[in-house]
C-alpha cells in the first residue's frame, strides 16, 4: 500500500507541477590544489623564471584533478620543463592550453650533452615571434590567428624522431632529454600532463624464429621468438602478449602472456607458446591466419603467418528451391494457368498449395526437402482482392495457403519470403485490379522487385522501407513456421533478384537482411541483370557487406551467404529429365569428391532451381501426374540411390545450408534460436544453437553473443530468459529491443543453452505504458 502511495503522490506531483530544478553549480572555475599536489610537480627543481610579475600555482579543476597554471608578467618568462635519459625510446606526453592571444607561448624538445651544453632543440610556437630556423634549432609555426580556436593541446611524442632533423651529432652525443613549456609577456598556461618515460615497446625489439608455418587443423606447434631490450635503460615487467588472430585460427594453449621481470640493456631472452591450429585458413578467406604480438598492450610490427590446412572430411548438402508464386500464362508459349489475363483463386490454389504439396510429397518419399520462396505479398493482394469479391473463394485460398505453410513446413519443409512487392495492398505507387467478372485481380508486373520499389534501409516501424517491410513479411512466415523443427529461418530470395545493384544498395540490403536476421540469400548477378547460378566451387561463399556478387576479401567486412543454383546451366525441375538433372549431379559429386569417396573439406552445396507454377504433369497446368513430377520423382531415387546412401550428399533445406555454412566459416561465435521446445501459459522455450564450431568458448575465450528472438513475439513478448543449463543467466523486461536483439554471455559450448520468451499481448503492452509513465516521471530537464 506504501508503494502504491508514494508512486500516486508521483504522479500527481508529475501531472500538477513538473519536475522541480535547481540551478546548475559552477564547474569553471579553479581553486588552490592542497600543497601535497605541489610537490608532485617539482617546481623547485624544474622551474625558471626571468623578469617581474610572473606567478605559477598548483590548481584543482573539478573531474580533471590538478593542473599547474604559468602566467608571465608583462616582462617576464617562465619556463617548465622534465628530463629524461637520452633514449631512442624516450616519449613526452602534453596536455595543456595556452590562455592568451598575447605574449610567448612555445613547447620546447631539448637534447644536452653529458656536460649539459645544448647541442638543438626543436619544437612548435603558439603565440608570439616565430625564431629563424637555425642548422640546431628548427621550429614549426602552430600560431592561432583567431581567438576562438584555442583549446588543450593533447600530443605524445618520440624525441629521437622529432631531433631527427637536426644534424647527427645531437642524437649520437645526447645523454639528456629535455620537454619544456614557456610563457612570457603575459601569456597564460594551464598544464595538466607533462611527462616523460620509456616506450617500452619501442625499447624492445621482438624477433620470430620462423615467419611461416604450415600445419593441419587440430595440430600443436610451439611459436618462439627473441625478445632484445634495445635502449639504454633496465626494463621492468615487459608483458608479451601474443595475439591470436580475428576468427579464432589459432588458439594458444598455454598463457598468451607472457612476463619478463627485469630485462637490461642489450639482455635478449627467448620466449615461446604453445599454440593449437583451431580452424583451417579457408575460414581466413583462404589466406593464412596472422599472428601478433603485443608489448605491453601496444601491438608491434612482427608478424607470423600460419597455413592451416583441414584434414576433416567436408559435407555436400542437396537444396531443392523454388519460388512459390502465382502465373496466369496469358502472353507466354506454354498455357501454365487458365490464361485470361487475371489471377484468380484456382491458379493460386493450383499453384501454390497443390503443385508445392506435390513436390513436397515427391520429396518426402525420398527423404529430401524443399525450400519454397513464397511471395507472400501475393497472399497479401489476394486478401485484399477477398474484401472485393462477393463469392468468397479468396478467403478460402488465404486459408489454404496458410494452413499449406504451417502443414509442410512442420514435416521440414524451408517457406521463406520472396519479395515480390508489386503485389503490397499498402505500399505507395502500388496499383492492384479487381475484374469481378473472373474473379481475378492484377497488379504492376513491371515493379515486380524488392529493392527498386523500396528506396530506404529504415526500421521496423517503417513500413516503406527495407527493414521495415522484410520485418512485417518474415514475422507472418515465422509464425506460421513456428512448428517447424528448423527453428530460426536464415534465407530469403529477393523477387526478381532484385536485392539492389551496387555497393550502396547492396549495403542497404545487407544491412536490412541481418536487421531481420537472415543470413543467406541466393541473387547474386541477377541483381545486376546477369546470371544467378554458378560453376561449383563458386556455389556458396561469404558476400561483402556492401557486395553480394563476389567472396568478400575481408574478415572484417562480411555481409550475408550466397549461395547460388548450380552448375552455370543449373538444375531445372520444371525443363530437365531425370537423366540430365543425374548428370549434373554427378558433375558437382565428382568436384566435390575428385571422383573418390572422401569429400573436400569444407561446406558444398549443389542447388537447384525452378517455380513450381513451371512445373507440368502429363496433361494440362493443373496435372499433377507424370511429366516432371515423374522425372523430379525419378531424380531423387537417383541421387538418393548413389550418394546419400552411402553417406556422400545431405539433403538439406537453404537454410539448413547455410547454418552449417555459418557453423564453419563465421569469424565469431553467432547466436540463432532452434525447434521450439514448448509454448505453454504465455511461456515458449526454444532451443538455442550455437554456430561456430571450432571456436573456443571458455575462460580464456568469453563470448558476448547477440541472438533475435522470434519476430513474430515481438508486440507480445514482455520478459525474456536465457537459460544455461537450465539456470538463468540473463534476463530482461526491456522489450522490444530496436531488432528483436538479446545479447547474452557464452562461456562453455558444451552446456544446453534456452531461451524462454513470456509472451502476452495485453502484458506487453500494460508494461510498455507503465514503463513510459516512470520514464516521464523520472525524467530530467
Amino acid at each position: 500500500m506504501k508503494g502504491n502511495f508514494t508512486i500516486l503522490v508521483l504522479v500527481l506531483a508529475f501531472l500538477l507541477g513538473g519536475c522541480a530544478s535547481q540551478a546548475p553549480a559552477p564547474i569553471a572555475g579553479l581553486s588552490a590544489a592542497a600543497p601535497e599536489e605541489s610537490m608532485k610537480w617539482g617546481l623547485s627543481q624544474q622551474l625558471q623564471q626571468e623578469g617581474a610579475g610572473n606567478s605559477y600555482r598548483v590548481m584543482a579543476a573539478q573531474g580533471q584533478g590538478t593542473m599547474l597554471e604559468l602566467a608571465a608578467g608583462n616582462q617576464g618568462k617562465i619556463e617548465y620543463f622534465v628530463e629524461i635519459k637520452a633514449d631512442a625510446a624516450a616519449f613526452a606526453d602534453i596536455r595543456l592550453e595556452f590562455l592568451s592571444t598575447q605574449g610567448g607561448g612555445r613547447i620546447t624538445f631539448a637534447a644536452f650533452d653529458n656536460k649539459g651544453n645544448l647541442l638543438g632543440e626543436t619544437g612548435s610556437i603558439f603565440t608570439g615571434q616565430l625564431p629563424s630556423d637555425t642548422a640546431r634549432q628548427k621550429w614549426q609555426d602552430r600560431r592561432y590567428y583567431n581567438n576562438y580556436q584555442g583549446g588543450w593541446i593533447e600530443e605524445t611524442h618520440y624525441f629521437s624522431q622529432l631531433l631527427a632533423d637536426l644534424p647527427q651529432a645531437v642524437s649520437s652525443d645526447a645523454v639528456t632529454y629535455r620537454l619544456s613549456v614557456e610563457v612570457s609577456e603575459g601569456q597564460h598556461a594551464l598544464i595538466s600532463q607533462f611527462t616523460t618515460g620509456i616506450d617500452i615497446a619501442k625499447a624492445v625489439a621482438l624477433t620470430p624464429s620462423t615467419l611461416q608455418y604450415a600445419v593441419n587443423q587440430g595440430d600443436w606447434f610451439t611459436i618462439k621468438a627473441d625478445v632484445e631490450n634495445q635502449s639504454q635503460e633496465l626494463l621492468e615487467n615487459v608483458a608479451v602478449r601474443l595475439q591470436e588472430p580475428y576468427g579464432y585460427g589459432l588458439v594458444a594453449v598455454d598463457q598468451v602472456i607472457k612476463m619478463i621481470p627485469r630485462l637490461a640493456p642489450g639482455e635478449k631472452q627467448c620466449l615461446s607458446w604453445q599454440i593449437q591450429a583451431q580452424r583451417p585458413d579457408s575460414v581466413n578467406l583462404n589466406q593464412p591466419w596472422s599472428v601478433g604480438f603485443c608489448v605491453n598492450e601496444v601491438l608491434l610490427s612482427s608478424k607470423i603467418g600460419v597455413k592451416v590446412a583441414d584434414t576433416r572430411p567436408g559435407k555436400i548438402f542437396y537444396v531443392m528451391t523454388e519460388d512459390l508464386e502465382p502465373i496466369d500464362g496469358a502472353g507466354y508459349a506454354k498455357a501454365w494457368g487458365n490464361a485470361n489475363g487475371w489471377l484468380d483463386p484456382k491458379e493460386f490454389l493450383g499453384q501454390m498449395v497443390f503443385k508445392a504439396e506435390k513436390i513436397n510429397e515427391i520429396a518426402e518419399k525420398h527423404g529430401a526437402k524443399w525450400t519454397h520462396y513464397i511471395a507472400w505479398p501475393a497472399v497479401k493482394a489476394a486478401q485484399w482482392a477477398a474484401g472485393q469479391s462477393t463469392l468468397g473463394e479468396w478467403s478460402k485460398v488465404v486459408a489454404a495457403i496458410k494452413n499449406s505453410v504451417i502443414q509442410e513446413s512442420g514435416k521440414g519443409h524451408e517457406y521463406g519470403i520472396h519479395m515480390h512487392s508489386d503485389y503490397d495492398p499498402y505500399l505507395p505507387g502500388n496499383a492492384l485490379s479487381y475484374n469481378a467478372a473472373v474473379d481475378g485481380f492484377w497488379a504492376n508486373h513491371l515493379k515486380h522487385g524488392w529493392a527498386h520499389s523500396i528506396k530506404h534501409e529504415g526500421n521496423f516501424s517503417d513500413y516503406n522501407s527495407r527493414a521495415g517491410i522484410l520485418y512485417q513479411y518474415q514475422s507472418i512466415v515465422d509464425q506460421l513456421s513456428a512448428n517447424s523443427s528448423q527453428g530460426q529461418l536464415l534465407t530469403a530470395r529477393a523477387g526478381s533478384f532484385d536485392f539492389g545493384n551496387g555497393s550502396a544498395q547492396e549495403a542497404m540490403s545487407t544491412n536490412a537482411y541481418k536487421k531481420v536476421g537472415l543470413w543467406g540469400s541466393s541473387d547474386a548477378d541477377g541483381n545486376a541483370g546477369g546470371i544467378t547460378s554458378g560453376e561449383y566451387g563458386r556455389e556458396i561463399y561469404f558476400g561483402a557487406a556492401d557486395d553480394i556478387n563476389a567472396p568478400a576479401k575481408d574478415l572484417l567486412k562480411l555481409g550475408v551467404v550466397e549461395f547460388r543454383p548450380t552448375p552455370k546451366e543449373p538444375i531445372a525441375y520444371d525443363s530437365q529429365s531425370a537423366s540430365i538433372m543425374n548428370k549434373k549431379t554427378d558433375q558437382g559429386m565428382n568436384y566435390f569428391t575428385g571422383g573418390s569417396s572422401n569429400i573436400k573439406p569444407g561446406v558444398h552445396a549443389i542447388v537447384g532451381f525452378t517455380h513450381a507454377m513451371f512445373i507440368m504433369g502429363q496433361t494440362d497446368w493443373q496435372s499433377l501426374e507424370g511429366g516432371q513430377f515423374q522425372a523430379l520423382d525419378d531424380h531423387l531415387a537417383y541421387i538418393k540411390e548413389s550418394y546419400v546412401n552411402k553417406g556422400l550428399l545431405t539433403f538439406g533445406t537453404a537454410s539448413e545450408l547455410v547454418a552449417d555454412y555459418l557453423d564453419y566459416y563465421t569469424p565469431q561465435l553467432l547466436a540463432v534460436y532452434g525447434a521450439k521446445q514448448s509454448d505453454r501459459f504465455g511461456v515458449a522455450e526454444y532451443n538455442i544453437r550455437m554456430l561456430g564450431r571450432d571456436i573456443p568458448a571458455d575462460a580464456n575465450h568469453i563470448h558476448s553473443v547477440t541472438m533475435k528472438y522470434p519476430l513474430y513475439l515481438r508486440d507480445s513478448a514482455y520478459r525474456i530468459s536465457i537459460l544455461k543449463n537450465g539456470q538463468t543467466i540473463y534476463s530482461t523486461w526491456g522489450l522490444p529491443t530496436p531488432f528483436n536483439d538479446i545479447i547474452f554471455t557464452v562461456d562453455d559450448k558444451s552446456a544446453v543453452y534456452t531461451v524462454k520468451i513470456y509472451h502476452n499481448e495485453l502484458a506487453a503492452k500494460f508494461i510498455t505504458q507503465i514503463r513510459s509513465l516512470n520514464e516521464k516521471i523520472f525524467k530530467k530537464n
